[in-house]
């Protein structure tokens, strides 16, 4: 086990499964939790868990699950979808959310992620004002109180 946890350790590149790592090989070597707990930010709940599924599943236990979802579009899809963008004169999310239905059967359930789509196309979509709200005007020597 304690082969496997320094390997495990010189391939990992994610600071948690790092530290979970470590936490199992310090408690392995009899270290106690409190002391654990004071080098790393860990509850000894976690040193406690993360010992019994490295005991269970090997060093791959200590691995984060999550890996994100799966992406609606394709990469082909999406530079479509991008070469689109620009071709369109004015593009907006209401566009190009009917757009991406009707093509490719996609609605996302949030505007951000049309809004990301917009912006790795290149577009800017911010509303300009006329002028800076927050810069006070100068005021002339007439102006001023005496």
């Amino acid at each position: 086990m304690e082969t496997d946890l320094h390997a495990f350790l010189q391939t990992t590149t994610d600071v948690r499964e790092y530290r979970r790592a470590i936490a199992v090989q310090l408690a392995l070597q009899g270290t106690p939790s409190a002391t654990i707990r004071e080098v790393l930010p860990v509850s000894k709940a976690c040193i406690s868990t993360w010992k019994k599924i490295s005991h269970a599943l090997g060093t791959d236990g200590l691995r984060i699950g999550y890996r994100g979802s799966e992406s609606s579009l394709t990469a082909t899809q999406r530079t479509e979808v991008l070469i689109w963008i620009a071709a369109q004169t004015p593009c907006d999310v209401a566009r190009l959310r009917a757009h991406l239905h009707d093509q490719y059967g996609v609605v996302y359930q949030s505007d951000q992620s049309y809004d990301a789509l917009l912006h790795a196309a290149g577009l800017n979509w911010k509303k300009v004002q006329a002028s800076n709200t927050k810069k006070t005007t100068p005021r002339s020597p007439r102006n001023m109180p005496n």
